[in-house]
Formats: C-alpha cells, structure tokens, sequence
C-alpha cells in the first residue's frame, strides 16, 4: 500500500503542483521578481491551507479510505469525515489552492490560467467519470451524500454528513 500511495502522490499531484508549473515558468523565460505585500501574504495564505487540505484528505484517503487518491487504487471505503462532511472533492480544492498561491507567488497569469483549466477538467471528469464510479462502488450511501454535500463550495451552515 505505501508503494501505491507514494506513486500516486507522485504521479498526480506532484506533477499537477511542482512539475508543470516549473515547465511554464521556464518555456515563458520568467524572471522572479519579489511579489507585493498582499500578494505574499495571500499566496502564503493560500498555499498552506491548500497544503493542509490536501494532506489531511489524503490521510484520509489511506486511513479511513483505506486506499490512495488515485484511480488505480482507489479508497475501497466511502470518506465523508473531516472537510469530506463539507465539500466533496476537498482534495482537489486544496491542490487548486496550491495553484492559485503559485500564481501569485511567483505573479504568473500561465499558472493561474493553467489553475483555471485544471478546476474546469476536474469539473468535467468528475460529473462524466468519477461520480459514475462512486455510485457503482458506493451506490446508495454515495447518492445520500453526493445529494447532501456540495461538489465544489463547502456548506458550513448545513447539517454535516457523515455526523
């Protein structure tokens, strides 16, 4: 299992967070330049909460889940604890939190337009794919909560699933 956890980890988020980003900002030939105060402050901000985020729904992935964030291994239990009782793909939302603070750390409309395209990607594999997937493993307990949790803004004033 930490052979498979490891590769996903490496395959998809590190690719998605470290790997393309660097690519765009060389092919574009950047120069760093030290961002302006609130643009530091925001992207530190958003860079540790979307780092947070992630590692929290992947612990969860593997302890509750018992399975990794990818599609090859996927959790072979339903995950509706933690940021799970308030959004349904907090993974993903921290990895675009992670992308957004890029954008602003290193001021790179490449990285914020590439962050737009991933959300757009996700949203689209999500409802065509994913959700297809979910309710054939999870069937009934997948419909309650995929009918009670938001996709993609977290409700902090309903009732929590999961509770």
């Amino acid at each position: 299992m930490k052979g498979a956890w490891l590769k996903a980890i490496l395959l998809l988020p590190f690719n998605v967070t470290v790997i393309i980003p660097a690519l765009l900002l060389w092919y574009t030939g950047y120069q760093w330049s030290m961002p302006a105060g609130a643009q530091l402050v925001l992207g530190i901000i958003f860079f540790c909460g979307g780092f947070g985020l992630f590692i929290k729904t992947t612990l969860l992935f593997h302890n509750v889940g018992k399975g990794t964030l990818s599609p090859w291994a996927p959790p072979e239990r339903l995950v509706i604890q933690g940021p799970y009782k308030r959004v349904r793909n907090p993974m993903i939302l921290g990895i675009l939190f992670i992308l957004l603070s890029e954008a602003l750390l290193f001021s790179s409309c490449c990285i914020f337009i590439y962050a737009l395209i991933f959300f757009v990607i996700n949203c689209v594999y999500f409802k065509t794919v994913e959700e297809k997937r979910l309710l054939e493993r999870f069937g009934q307990d997948y419909r309650a909560y995929r009918d009670s949790v938001p996709m993609w803004l977290p409700d902090f004033r309903g009732k929590r699933q999961g509770k």
